[in-house]
């Protein structure tokens, strides 16, 4: 799994191909849960979730800078 550093250099559609990535792993990753994968599932979420925020940071951002009329 990346770290968040490296994760937050993506740029926006890297970012959202990424989680779309993530989200086929983690269903893999419960498919095979029952051998031992529960590990695995604990960093796909946290990954996962730090995707999620930047993207939503990365919208959030464009409202911020808007001039109001």
């Amino acid at each position: 799994m990346k770290r968040f550093k490296e994760l937050s250099k993506l740029g926006k559609n890297d970012i959202i191909k990424k989680i779309n990535e993530m989200e086929m792993e983690m269903v893999k990753a419960r498919v095979t849960a029952s051998k031992g994968g529960k590990v695995k599932i604990k960093e796909l979420k946290k990954t996962l979730a730090n995707l999620k925020m930047l993207n939503k940071q990365n919208n959030g951002d464009r409202s911020k800078n808007r001039v109001a009329s």
